[in-house]
C-alpha cells in the first residue's frame, strides 16, 4: 500500500477512527473508577556471582564468562519465582496473618484482617499454634497436604488474594541491576503491610533455597566420589595383596633385584668356567708332555695302587676346598679342607720319591726335577678339573633359576600391571574427591547471599495508573481499528478504479460515475459527475469521428454483465448529457422506473420496451418498440438503447452486431470473476469487427476518480458560494 492510499484510507475512515477509540477510552474511563490504590516496597540484595572471592578466587584463576555469570543470575531469578519459593511464602504470610487477634497496620490492615476471619472460621484452630510461627506453619503445610481441596489450597490457586501465587508472581518483579552483582526485588499489593512482610518472606524464603539448591549440586558429586574412592582402594589393597602372596609363594623378595643378581653371578661365572677351562687344558697337555719323558717309569708309577688312591683322595679333597671357597663357607672349614689338601700333597711327594730312584731323564734332566714338574702339573691338573666340574654344577643350578624365574616375569609384570592401574584410578578418584570438597567449601563460602537495602512500609501508594489505561485504551483501540481498515482495504478484491479495471476487464475506460452514496458532499459529486459526463462525451465523439460512418444518427449499447450495475441511470444521464449539447437523443430503455417522455423541442425522447422474444431477434431498435410507438430514427443523433443484462438474458446478435459503440457498464464496489470472464467473450463474438466495446466504470469512490477529474475543492467557507452556485445552474441547465 502505497503513502497515498494510506492517507485515503486514513481519511476514509477518520470519523470511525475518532469516535471508537473515544468511546472505548470514556467507557475504560468509568470502569477503572474504583481500582484499588496500589503500595509497593524494595529490596537489593547481594549475590557475588560475578566479582565474590572464593576459595578458588585468584590470579591464575579463569575468570567467569558473560554466558556463565548470565546463566547464574537466570538460575538465581528462576529460584525467586518458582511455585515452591512463592508456595512457602504464601503459608509464612498465612501463618503470620492466623496468629494476629487484632488488625495490625505494619502487617494486615482492618479491611483485609476481617475479609480473612470471615474466610478462615472453624478452620483457623486447626491450623494456629498460639505463639508458635514454626509451628504454626508446620500446622499449615500438614493441613494443605491432607487433601487436595481444603481452604488453604483454595486459597493459594485463586486467581485473586494475598495469598494466590498467580498474585504474588504477578506483583513480584526480580531483576539484576544493570551488569553488577546485585538483583532488585519489588512487591506491589493493595495492602502496605502485605506488601512489606511478602517482600520480607520472598527474600528469606530464595536465599535459602538457594543456599540448599547449590550446596546439594555438590552433596551427591562427594557421596558418588566417596563411593567410587572406596570401591578403588579396595581394589588397589586387593591387588597389592595379590603380588605379595604371589613374593611369599615364590620366595621373591624383589624380583628384578634378584633377577639381576642371578645373571651377574652366572655371567660370573660362565667367565670363571672358561678361565679354568682354559688351565686345565694346559695342565693336561704340560703332564701329556712330562709323561712323555718319563716313559716306562710313569707307567709304573701310575699303576701303583698307593699312588692311585692319593692321587684320587687329594681331587676329592680338592674339589671339596674350591667348593668351599666359591660357596664362601666359614673360615674355619676352609682352613681345615686347606691343611687336609696339603698333607695329601706331602704324602703323594714322599711316596713319588720313595719308588723312583732314577735321577735324569732321556735330556739328561735329572729326574727329581722333571718328577717336581709332572708332580706339580698334575696335582695342578687335578685341581683346576676339580674346580671345572665345581662350576659344571654351578651352570646347572643357574639353568634350574633361569627355569624357575623365566615364568615369573610375566606374572609379576601382569601383577605389577594390575596394581598400577588401580593406583592410578584410585589417585584420579581421589583428585576428582578433592576438587568436589574444594568446590563444596567455594560455593558455601561464595554464595552468601546478603540483603543490602532491606524493604520498608510503604507510606504512599503509587500513582494511580486510571489515565495511562485511557489513554492506552484509546491509542490501541485506534490502532487496532485502523489495522482493520488496512487489512480490509488490502484484501478488498473489488475492482475500484478505472486503472484496475482496465488490468482485469481489458477493455479501455469510457468514463466513469462517482458512487452516489458516497460521504462526499452532494455539491462535490454533482460536480464530479458532470465532468465525468464531459469526459464521457468527449470520449464519445472522439470515437465516433475516428470511425466516420454514411448514416447521420449512431445508435449505442450500453449493456452489463449482471444485473444492478446501474447502467440505466448511466444511460440516462449520458442522453441528457447529449441533450444540453444541443443533439437530437433517442433513449430506449427496460427499466420499469422510465417512463416514455419527450421534451418540449423534441430532441429528447426516452422509450420503455418489454423483454420479449422480439429482443433476441430485433435487428435495429425499431424491432424492440411496439406498432404505436415507432419513431423517425432519422430525427436524432444518439440512438442509445440499453441491453438487458447479459448473464440472465440472451445477447440480441443483430443488434449488437449493427451498433457503432458499445459501453459496459460494470459496478467498481464489485469483483471481476470468471463467469463475467466467459459471458465478455461470448459477447465480443456477437459484437464483431465493427462494434467497439468500451468500459463505463460505475460507483467509484471520489477519492478514486481524482486521476480523471483532479483535485475536487473541499468544503470550506471559500468554497461553499461557489458550489451553491455551480448547483444552482446544473438545476437551471437541467430543467
Amino acid at each position: 500500500m502505497s503513502f497515498v492510499q494510506f492517507l485515503r484510507v486514513l481519511t476514509k475512515n477518520l470519523k470511525w477512527l475518532i469516535i471508537f477509540p473515544i468511546l472505548i477510552a470514556i467507557l475504560v474511563y468509568f470502569l477503572t473508577g474504583k481500582l484499588p490504590r496500589e503500595y509497593e516496597s524494595g529490596t537489593t540484595v547481594y549475590t557475588g556471582i560475578a566479582s565474590g572471592y572464593g576459595i578458588t578466587s585468584g590470579d591464575d584463576a579463569p575468570r567467569a564468562d558473560y554466558f556463565t555469570i548470565n546463566n547464574a543470575f537466570d538460575n538465581l531469578l528462576a529460584t525467586v519465582t518458582a511455585r515452591q519459593t512463592l508456595e512457602d511464602v504464601a503459608v509464612k504470610l498465612l501463618a503470620q496473618h492466623l496468629l494476629l487477634e487484632m488488625p495490625d497496620p505494619l502487617i494486615l490492615s482492618e479491611k483485609s484482617f476481617t475479609d480473612l476471619r470471615n474466610t478462615i472460621t472453624d478452620e483457623r484452630a486447626l491450623m494456629v499454634v498460639p505463639g508458635n510461627f514454626s509451628a504454626t506453619i508446620e500446622k499449615i503445610t500438614r493441613y494443605k497436604n491432607s487433601s487436595t481441596d481444603n481452604i488453604v489450597v483454595r486459597l493459594l490457586s485463586e486467581p485473586k488474594g494475598h495469598y494466590s501465587l498467580s498474585t504474588i508472581n504477578k506483583n513480584l518483579t526480580a531483576s539484576r541491576k544493570s551488569s553488577s552483582d546485585f538483583i532488585a526485588l519489588t512487591y506491589k499489593s493493595d495492602d502496605p503491610g502485605v506488601c512489606l512482610n511478602t517482600l520480607k518472606f520472598i527474600t528469606e524464603v530464595f536465599i535459602d533455597k538457594y543456599k540448599s539448591l547449590k550446596g546439594s549440586e555438590t552433596v551427591n558429586v562427594l557421596k558418588w566420589f566417596e563411593a567410587r574412592l572406596k570401591d578403588a582402594a579396595a581394589e588397589l589393597n586387593n591387588s597389592e595383596n595379590k603380588l605379595k602372596d604371589f613374593g611369599i609363594r615364590n620366595k621373591i623378595i624383589n624380583y628384578y633385584e634378584q633377577a639381576k643378581a642371578v645373571a651377574i653371578e652366572n655371567e660370573t661365572n660362565e667367565t670363571d668356567y672358561y678361565k679354568e677351562l682354559m688351565a686345565y687344558e694346559a695342565h693336561k697337555r704340560a703332564v701329556a708332555r712330562l709323561e712323555d719323558q718319563l716313559e716306562s717309569r710313569e707307567i709304573l708309577l701310575r699303576n701303583n695302587a698307593e699312588l692311585n688312591r692319593l692321587r684320587k683322595e687329594l681331587g676329592v679333597a680338592h674339589e671339596e676346598y674350591e667348593r668351599a671357597k666359591i660357596y664362601s663357607n666359614s673360615p674355619e672349614k676352609i682352613s681345615k679342607l686347606a691343611t687336609k689338601v696339603d698333607a695329601i700333597k706331602q704324602e703323594i711327594r714322599l711316596w713319588v720319591l720313595q719308588y723312583y730312584s732314577l735321577n735324569n731323564t732321556i735330556e739328561s734332566v735329572p729326574m727329581n726335577i722333571v718328577l717336581e714338574g709332572w708332580l706339580k702339573e698334575v696335582l695342578a691338573m687335578d685341581a683346576s678339573e676339580a674346580r671345572l666340574q665345581v662350576y659344571i654344577d654351578r651352570r646347572k643350578e643357574f639353568d634350574r633359576k633361569y627355569n624357575e624365574f623365566s615364568p615369573l616375569n610375566m606374572q609379576v609384570s601382569r601383577l605389577e600391571r594390575e596394581i598400577g592401574v588401580a593406583e592410578k584410578q584410585y589417585l584420579e578418584i581421589l583428585h576428582g574427591y578433592h576438587l568436589a570438597k574444594l568446590r563444596q567449601q567455594n560455593i558455601e563460602m561464595s554464595n552468601n547471599l546478603q540483603i543490602m537495602d532491606s524493604p520498608i512500609f510503604p507510606t504512599k501508594p503509587l500513582a494511580s495508573k486510571r489515565m495511562l489505561l485511557v489513554i492506552l485504551s484509546f491509542l490501541a483501540s485506534f490502532f487496532f481499528l485502523l489495522v482493520y481498515f488496512i487489512a480490509r482495504e488490502l484484501l478488498d478484491t473489488s475492482i475500484k478504479t478505472t486503472t484496475r479495471a482496465e488490468e482485469l476487464i481489458g477493455l479501455k475506460t469510457f468514463s466513469a460515475l462517482p458512487n452516489r452514496n458516497s460521504a462526499s458532499n452532494s455539491l462535490q459529486l454533482g460536480r464530479m459527475e458532470n465532468t465525468l459526463l464531459d469526459y464521457a462525451v468527449s470520449n464519445l465523439k472522439i470515437e465516433l469521428e475516428n470511425n466516420p460512418q454514411s448514416s447521420n444518427n449512431y445508435l449505442i449499447t450500453v449493456i452489463s454483465s449482471r444485473e444492478m450495475e446501474g447502467k440505466s441511470y448511466a444511460a440516462q444521464k449520458l442522453a441528457e448529457k447529449l441533450y444540453q449539447l444541443d443533439y437530437s437523443v433517442l433513449f430506449i430503455s427496460n427499466d420499469d422506473n422510465i417512463e416514455d417522455a419527450e421534451t418540449d423541442d423534441r430532441k429528447l425522447r426516452t422509450l420503455r420496451y418489454d423483454i420479449t422474444s422480439r429482443l433476441f431477434s430485433a435487428k435495429t431498435e425499431e424491432n424492440l418498440l411496439p406498432e404505436f410507438s415507432r419513431v423517425n430514427r432519422n430525427a436524432f443523433n444518439f440512438i442509445i438503447v440499453e441491453i438487458p443484462a447479459i448473464s440472465i438474458n440472451a445477447i440480441p446478435n443483430q443488434l449488437i452486431k449493427n451498433s457503432r459503440l458499445s459501453l459496459l457498464v460494470v459496478d467498481a464496489r464489485r469483483s471481476w470473476t470468471a463467469a463475467d470472464e466467459n459471458i465478455m467473450k461470448l459477447f465480443s463474438k456477437a459484437a464483431g469487427d465493427d462494434n467497439k466495446i468500451m468500459l463505463w466504470l460505475n460507483q467509484v469512490e471520489p477519492e478514486d476518480l481524482e486521476n480523471m477529474v483532479g483535485s475536487m475543492p473541499r468544503k470550506t467557507k471559500q468554497a461553499r458560494p461557489a458550489l451553491k452556485q455551480e448547483e444552482t445552474e446544473m438545476e437551471e441547465a437541467t430543467a
